[in-house]
């Protein structure tokens, strides 16, 4: 079966998982990215602030496909049919538990040997902190829309963001992913980017740490994060950096413009 559900418990908290596989290529498909025999590593994919694991839609069966990799999709706390977020707002510095607890714990206990990260938004601001305190354990970080610094269009988006969801029915239609968590997974994104202390949050100075390769994408169309993210990356992280803006993308490239991140990853992959 390319996917299975299950879950793991890390320090007593239960995480929704799910493990695509790729299927067998169409006739006419080009071949997967190919890899040594007992080299292919698994991809693990982050969601971003509202994310579950369905909302990433067919992206990871389709990235399975492309790279004829397994890819471990997971569902952070307080997201989806994981275990309750029991603080809100979340501290400051949440995304070092995201990384030292839950990311690290889940990578130890389905022992996975240099996989690669691939986030999106919050996800991939976990994932480059992820390689950059762990910066032997990734073989690649793959991220999409990451911020490593608060600009004022993302507080602006975020703003913006809280009005349309008190305004239309958009918590209705999340409702569909988080259940009785809906309230609660929203005021942990938005009430977390409001605390005053947040606007000083940044993690720059950890980036020279990553020396794996990465692969930094992100719409131009962003209305969370301006393109200072992207070179703000590729200028400081200390290991090889292939950097991409996707025209006419907003903030969800993996939905919006899917064939260009694919073949992104496609070269990006082919490089080592």
């Amino acid at each position: 079966m390319p996917v299975s559900n299950f879950s793991i418990t890390i320090d007593g908290v239960r995480l929704a998982c799910q493990s695509v596989t790729p299927e067998p290529p169409a006739p006419a498909a080009p071949p997967p990215v190919m890899w040594a025999n007992g080299d292919a590593p698994t991809i693990v994919m982050l969601h971003e602030a509202l994310g579950t694991i369905r909302m990433w839609r067919d992206f990871p069966q389709r990235l399975a496909n492309e790279t004829g990799l397994t890819c471990l999709v997971y569902e952070r706390r307080g997201h989806g049919t994981s275990d309750p977020q029991k603080v809100v707002p979340r501290p400051v510095d949440f995304h070092n538990e995201e990384t030292d607890r839950f990311l690290h714990g889940l990578i130890t206990q389905q022992n996975l040997k240099n996989p690669i990260l691939f986030g999106h938004s919050d996800g991939a601001t976990i994932a480059l902190k992820y390689a950059a305190r762990f910066p032997t354990v990734p073989r690649a970080v793959i991220s999409l829309a990451a911020h490593v610094f608060v600009e004022d269009v993302t507080i602006n988006g975020i703003e913006t963001a809280a009005q349309t969801y008190a305004s239309t029915d958009w918590k209705s239609r999340l409702e569909r992913h988080h259940f009785d968590q809906t309230d609660t997974v929203f005021r942990a994104w938005v009430d977390t980017w409001r605390q005053p202390d947040f606007k000083n949050w940044q993690m720059i100075d950890e980036l020279p740490a990553i020396t794996c390769p990465a692969l930094i994408l992100q719409g131009d169309e962003d209305p969370f994060g301006s393109d200072q993210q992207v070179t703000t990356i590729r200028d400081h992280t200390g290991g090889p950096v292939t950097a991409h803006i996707i025209k006419g993308c907003g903030h969800i490239p993996h939905l919006e413009a899917p064939d260009d991140v694919l073949e992104s990853v496609r070269h990006f992959l082919d490089t080592f």
